[in-house]
């Protein structure tokens, strides 16, 4: 079971800036046009240190929170407390959504203890990347987004006890309305670690940061000397929401294709007959469509000839199409099928060609994918379904992980609401 807490946060003081003008996305999800905006938009914005373009863009990320703190930019909430967020927003599917969860600090634990479980595969470079950021700054600059059971409403009790009266904070960013309340109430904060013994935790995003957080750790145990469990650096800073709660919802990411040697559209489409059903459609909207009211093993195929929906004719042929060597959990998934197949089988992307994304670029709407196709950026476009939540539950409980990109949490945690200092 996760052991949590309340904490002291470091965050950015109202009155000498604008929130709006400070926070920012993921570090991971900002591009070089992106981060040039950020930068221009405040000499605070939080972007500076998760993702600097100094050359020594960790070094300046700890001198640049260094003089925040001293010009007090940036101050410590004196008593430690839980903070409640909720998220409003209209989803990729055009419905209204309002996601609740509250923000503590978790104690980092191997994968093996069971009370914190991955769900999708991490890449080397990126956990050395925020290694040498962890290192410089000494603080959680964001949280990891995790996700849990709670059947019986629990926690959606205390939730509704933490989100009372005006918000700590309040910030509209990119569509999506922020609220933070912080509570230091005693018998609350009491009531929610109560409440979440027993759960196992599920990393929904920020997988690469948790794995930094335990490596942070051992390398801290080793320097200090200290194997203690109580120190700062054993524990990283988390936002929990309910998978039971209406407001968390999945969307897809969809893959697109590109720079391929001799592809042959049409020789994909013989090849994928074998399989799969294949039915031609007018328009994207007509094949989004129908694509959407499938329940497993169906893509939308974009290609310049037009648009299509693919469909596995039989289930029982899975083992044989993409093996037995891969777990029955892991199976099930569409990603998988799409990439142990279609992509590394039918179209020769091989698996380590996939991870280094050599001929794929995964894009959150299918808009985008439509026009990457049709102006000759991509030469085929895949649309997906989205991973079910209670698919990414029985993988991650089995103890497997996914293909990259097999879930879309819409939307992201803002980062530069609340930081953690690790020292």
């Amino acid at each position: 079971m996760p052991e949590i807490k309340p904490f002291c946060a470091l965050r950015y003081d109202a009155g000498k800036v604008r929130i709006a003008d400070v926070v920012a996305p993921p570090y991971d999800v900002i591009s070089p046009d992106h981060q040039t905006q950020l930068y221009d938009r405040s000499r605070y914005n939080v972007v500076r240190l998760i993702l600097g373009r100094e050359e020594d863009r960790y070094t300046e990320a700890r001198t640049s929170l260094l003089a925040w703190k001293e010009e007090q930019i940036l101050t410590r909430d004196e008593t430690e407390a839980i903070y409640f967020l909720t998220q409003s927003f209209v989803g990729p599917d055009g419905i209204s959504h309002t996601r609740r969860g509250f923000i503590a600090v978790c104690r980092v634990e191997e994968f093996q203890t069971g009370a914190v479980l991955p769900h999708e595969k991490t890449l080397s470079k990126p956990k050395e990347d925020r290694l040498k950021l962890a290192q410089a700054a000494r603080t959680n600059l964001s949280q990891i987004f995790s996700i849990y059971s709670d059947p019986e409403n629990k926690m959606g009790e205390l939730l509704d006890r933490g989100i009372t009266g005006a918000p700590l904070i309040e910030v509209e960013y990119e569509g999506v309305l922020n609220r933070l309340w912080r509570s230091a109430d005693e018998p609350l904060i009491r009531d929610v670690m109560a409440a979440m013994k027993g759960r196992t935790v599920l990393i929904a995003d920020g997988h690469h940061r948790y794995e930094t957080a335990l490596a942070y750790r051992d390398l801290m145990r080793i320097k200090t000397g200290s194997g203690s469990d109580d120190a700062p650096f054993s524990y990283t800073m988390m936002f929990f929401s309910s998978m039971d709660d209406r407001g968390l919802v999945v969307f897809p990411t969809h893959r697109l294709v590109h720079s391929l040697d001799g592809f042959d559209a049409g020789a994909l489409m013989t090849g994928l007959g074998e399989h799969f059903d294949i039915t031609p459609y007018g328009s994207r909207d007509s094949l989004l469509e129908s694509l959407i009211s499938r329940r497993e093993f169906a893509y939308g195929v974009i290609e310049r000839g037009g648009y299509h929906l693919a469909v596995l004719k039989d289930r029982r042929s899975l083992k044989s199409v993409i093996g037995s060597q891969i777990p029955p959990e892991v199976r099930e998934l569409d990603v998988t099928l799409l990439h142990s197949y279609v992509l590394e089988d039918l179209l020769k992307i091989s698996h380590e060609s996939q991870e280094r994304k050599e001929h794929l670029e995964y894009v959150k709407n299918v808009e985008e994918a439509d026009e990457a196709v049709q102006s000759g950026r991509a030469q085929l476009a895949f649309l997906m379904n989205a991973t079910k939540l209670e698919q990414i539950r029985r993988v991650a409980k089995a103890g497997h992980t996914m293909p990259q990109k097999s879930t879309f949490f819409y939307p992201k945690l803002l980062s530069g609401l609340l930081l953690y200092p690790l020292e």
